[in-house]
């Protein structure tokens, strides 16, 4: 094999590991946040209104609002809001072809094992919108926002809590974004490669054939 392609395998592979890693803690922070802060019911509307819950459960972890400037948050001195624009501009959909609609962009968390968590909000009036009412939204971007590819289904990937507190991988069917629409080599829709975690998390030879 030429360099390149050892180097970009070798990149895949630490990514897919990452990923295990971060799933498997994420599973845990869940577990702890439904049964010992939430009495085993989840009664959030929304993603952004577990991040409190969730930081206390991650080693150094913080919380990051729009208007933020310390602590690493991304948009430091950009202005108030949310992390909608940080997020175009920083990330890509799976195969690369186009900027991400705005799905977990209301509170970030970066952990000191360089993970960054987006927690979600539902906008009704974002094109996404009603995929994500009534829906328990998060991402994890496995190697941190500060390092690429930055790409989702690559090193960013969306989970849903449950109202009893099961942790989904986003892609199954009956989901919001399922793989076989939203996990493409081909699509441009700005939401390709939400749909990628499950697949990611069972197929073995999933970051073996990852877009260029």
């Amino acid at each position: 094999m030429t360099l390149p392609t050892v180097v970009n395998n070798t990149q895949n592979k630490q990514l897919e590991t990452a990923l295990k890693k971060a799933y498997s803690i994420l599973g845990q922070v869940v577990q702890r946040v439904v049964l010992e802060d939430l009495g085993g019911v989840v009664d959030a509307a929304n993603g952004k209104e577990l991040s409190p819950y969730f930081v206390k459960y991650y080693k150094q972890g913080n919380l990051c609002n729009g208007s933020d400037t310390g602590n690493g948050c991304p948009n430091s001195g950009i202005g108030t809001g949310n992390f909608c624009t940080f997020m175009q501009k920083n990330y890509k959909t799976y195969n690369g072809k186009s900027n991400p609609a705005c799905v977990g962009n209301d509170v970030i968390s970066n952990t000191v094992d360089n993970t960054t968590i987006f927690f979600d909000a539902p906008n009704l009036a974002g094109s996404e919108g009603s995929a994500t009412v009534g829906k328990i939204l998060m991402a994890i971007d496995v190697n941190g926002w500060q390092k690429k590819p930055n790409r989702w289904g690559h090193d960013i990937f969306m989970f849903q809590i449950t109202k009893n507190g099961k942790l989904l991988p986003m892609g199954a069917e009956g989901m919001s974004w399922p793989e076989e629409d939203y996990c493409s080599g081909t699509s441009s829709s700005v939401n390709n490669g939400y749909g990628c975690t499950v697949r990611a998390l069972s197929d073995k030879d999933y970051f073996k054939n990852l877009p260029k």
